[in-house]
């Protein structure tokens, strides 16, 4: 038995790709110097971290850095969302437990009432969840689907934890999926470990541990962090371990399943964790760091959104005249790794826009 599940999706293409983030930046030279004093230029260098983009709790919400990145596709390319036929959101920061995310960007985008709409609660790996979701409601359908990837996940983190308080940002994505003539063929790749899931949790505000008076109360723990119930806990070494030992046996099963080598990639997107961990990726899987494109030092790691926001970042003018054979790989809260081997391009690629704080 393989130790990855595998699965295909045939004739489909991004027809669209966009990316949206707060303008409010965060330089963790200055934030973050009080809580590691000498050792911040070495806590910046080892996880890439020199800024991170942030938005106002409780006035703009992953759905709104989302639906603006699509509503920059629609005005910079000229996309009509009459005709879709469905609307998916990845996300673990939603606006509300009920209802879900996509049912309001329905309402937001005025997409057609006959749409299918629903949520996908992945961190790390959801973008490639949802690629692959996406695409296999557009075969289904035969109509384009709205892709929405976006997380706010500086809301639930400490200022006064070590292991989280330089990391994370915020942004939202959107991409276009649709049948097409060609044929294409996408191969996914998964693997789950739910063993690990205490590894990257947020302990309280589910039903599990229902949130109450002292979920917003600071606590100090045993591993030295001081953080609220509903803020994120990491174990930083334990999702490292699983990274560096699952991501490269991912990927080369992959190329494997597809008959490929580095040298037919054009690019090698990553989840953008920490640069220490992406640069330890593609050296175990033997790609020129000129094919890893890296934006976690100017925005952070923005959970499952920051691989579409690396390409729409780094890539946007390739992506509009090329076609490019991408490796893409999420990975992190579950634990959950998704890998894809795809093309990408030439479609509408605006890059990224600016939600005004």
């Amino acid at each position: 038995m393989p130790d990855f599940a595998l699965a295909k999706a045939h004739n489909i293409k991004i027809s669209g790709l966009a990316a949206c983030v707060p303008s409010h930046i965060v330089s963790n030279r200055e934030a973050a110097c009080e809580l590691y004093g000498d050792d911040i230029d070495g806590v910046i260098k080892t996880t890439g971290v020199a800024e991170r983009r942030t938005s106002p709790e409780g006035k703009i919400t992953s759905l709104d850095l989302c639906i603006r990145a699509a509503e920059y596709l629609r005005d910079e390319c000229g996309v009509s969302y009459d005709d879709f036929g469905g609307a998916i959101c990845v996300t673990q920061t939603p606006d509300c437990l009920l209802p879900n995310n996509s049912t309001y960007a329905q309402q937001r985008l005025k997409l057609p009432l006959s749409v299918s709409a629903f949520d996908i609660n992945l961190a790390c790996s959801g973008y490639i969840y949802g690629l692959w979701a996406a695409a296999l409601t557009a075969q289904s359908l035969s109509k384009p689907v709205l892709l929405l990837d976006g997380d706010t996940h500086s809301h639930f983190v400490s200022t006064k934890d070590k292991a989280t308080a330089v990391l994370f940002g915020d942004a939202g994505t959107a991409t276009i999926i649709e049948p097409c003539e060609k044929n294409t063929e996408w191969t996914f790749a998964f693997e789950t470990d739910g063993s690990k899931r205490n590894a990257l949790i947020i302990p309280e505000g589910g039903y599990r541990n229902r949130a109450n008076e002292h979920s917003v109360e600071y606590r100090e723990y045993t591993d030295g962090g001081i953080r609220r119930g509903i803020d994120m806990k990491m174990d930083g070494m334990e999702v490292f371990n699983f990274v560096v030992r699952s991501v490269p046996k991912c990927l080369d099963f992959l190329m494997q399943e597809t008959q490929t080598e580095p040298e037919c990639y054009d690019i090698l997107a990553l989840h953008q964790a920490n640069l220490f961990m992406i640069r330890q990726v593609a050296k175990k899987m033997k790609f020129p760091m000129d094919k890893v494109p890296t934006t976690i030092q100017k925005y952070g790691n923005s959970s499952s959104a920051t691989i579409p926001v690396t390409l729409a970042s780094e890539l946007h003018e390739r992506i509009q005249t090329e076609n490019l054979k991408v490796l893409a790989s999420g990975f992190g809260a579950g634990l959950s790794l998704a890998s894809v081997s795809m093309e990408l391009g030439p479609c509408c690629c605006p890059g990224v826009v600016e939600y005004e704080c």
